[in-house]
Formats: structure tokens, C-alpha cells, sequence
């Protein structure tokens, strides 16, 4: 049981992070083109949002997860790790790169 816990765990904490890379080749006019698009946007930063919230509960309620089973120390680990990692993700979405035009050089 405790091995499809963690599986679960790190299937939903690395998630946010694959999908907002996915996220992070469009730039802001393609969310202003995009309707769809710029939901798809909200709708991911609410999800990163959601589980740096997770990973902020699992790392201050260990105490008391770890009290009724030693087998869930490594979660602590996990959840300060991802918390560490999460701001990257968010900050892709929050911020979408510009369009940036190459620059001719003259000869």
C-alpha cells in the first residue's frame, strides 16, 4: 500500500511540472491570440498552485504522518524538494516569454 501512495505522490507532483514546460515554448501573444489556449494557462497555474500547497502540508504535518508510520520519512525529502523545484514551473506560467525578433547583421 505504501508503494502506490508514493506512486500517486510523485505521479501528481511531477505532473505540473512536465505540463508547464510544455507550456513554456508559447510566448505572450500566443495566450493573447488564444482563448483556449489562456485557459489551458489558468487552469495549470491553479494546479502548480495546489500542489506546492500539498508539499507545504506534507512538510509541516510530517511529524504527525510520521508518528503513526516510519515508512513515510522519504516524503519529507520529496516535499522539500519539490518545493525547492515548484517556483520554476510557476514562474513559466506567470510570465510567458516575449516574441523576440533575430536581429539582421550587417555586413
Amino acid at each position: 500500500m505504501i508503494i502506490l501512495i508514493y506512486i500517486a505522490y510523485y505521479f501528481i507532483s511531477i505532473m505540473p511540472i512536465i505540463i508547464a514546460y510544455r507550456f513554456r515554448k508559447y510566448t505572450i501573444s500566443d495566450f493573447q491570440n488564444n482563448k483556449k489556449l489562456k485557459w489551458q494557462r489558468r487552469i495549470m497555474l491553479v494546479f502548480n498552485y495546489v500542489a506546492s500547497v500539498v508539499q507545504i502540508i506534507i512538510a509541516c504535518k510530517l511529524e504527525r504522518i510520521v508518528r503513526s508510520n516510519q515508512d513515510y520519512v522519504l516524503l519529507f525529502l520529496s516535499a522539500c524538494i519539490f518545493l525547492i523545484i515548484y517556483p520554476f514551473p510557476i514562474s513559466w506560467l506567470e510570465s510567458p516569454k516575449e516574441y523576440l525578433k533575430k536581429k539582421k547583421k550587417w555586413k
